[in-house]
């Protein structure tokens, strides 16, 4: 592990957690709930008194967007360590990536999420989520295969280290 797969993890994060919001801003704004419910929600989880819905709020669009940016980052890289471990094609990291992500979502959306905050958790449509997790495995998971084939010594399948031979 080296800074480079860090940051390219990190960045597999936000571009996917930046798609996630997106999509679940655009889709719950289409459908009812509003533009802002998906930041309210995530807010509410630390933050009572954010909306739950889509009211326009300040402070819970600040802790929203950087609770979310947190988690993106972290679970990008993660993805990210996860790929350097597996040996196979790009391929394969993108469908592990999708279906860690997947598992993410059922854990979080019926378990954990469930458990801390029953009130926001319910209240974001599961489909939207569900998708919305997705995507953001497919991207984070992009990223993470990316990393992987640049960690391959051209003239060998087995992984260089920096500073190792």
């Amino acid at each position: 592990m080296n800074g480079a797969t860090l940051r390219r993890g990190a960045l597999g994060g936000v571009l996917g957690g930046m798609a996630m919001a997106v999509w679940s801003m655009v889709l719950l704004g289409l459908t009812g709930l509003g533009f802002w419910a998906p930041l309210n929600l995530i807010a509410h989880t630390l933050w009572r008194s954010a909306p739950l819905d889509g009211t326009f709020s300040l402070p819970a669009l600040l802790i929203g967007m950087m609770v979310h940016a947190v988690m993106a980052m972290l679970f990008g890289t993660l993805i990210t360590l996860a790929a350097r471990r597996l040996s196979g094609a790009r391929s394969l990291v993108i469908a592990a990536g999708t279906v860690l992500s997947a598992l993410v979502w059922a854990l979080m959306q019926y378990g954990v999420w469930r458990a801390v905050d029953p009130a926001a958790s319910t209240a974001f449509t599961p489909w939207v989520l569900a998708v919305a997790h997705l995507m953001f495995g497919m991207i984070a998971a992009t990223l993470a295969g990316l990393v992987v084939e640049d960690d391959l010594d051209p003239a060998s399948t087995e992984p260089s280290y920096p500073g190792r031979s």
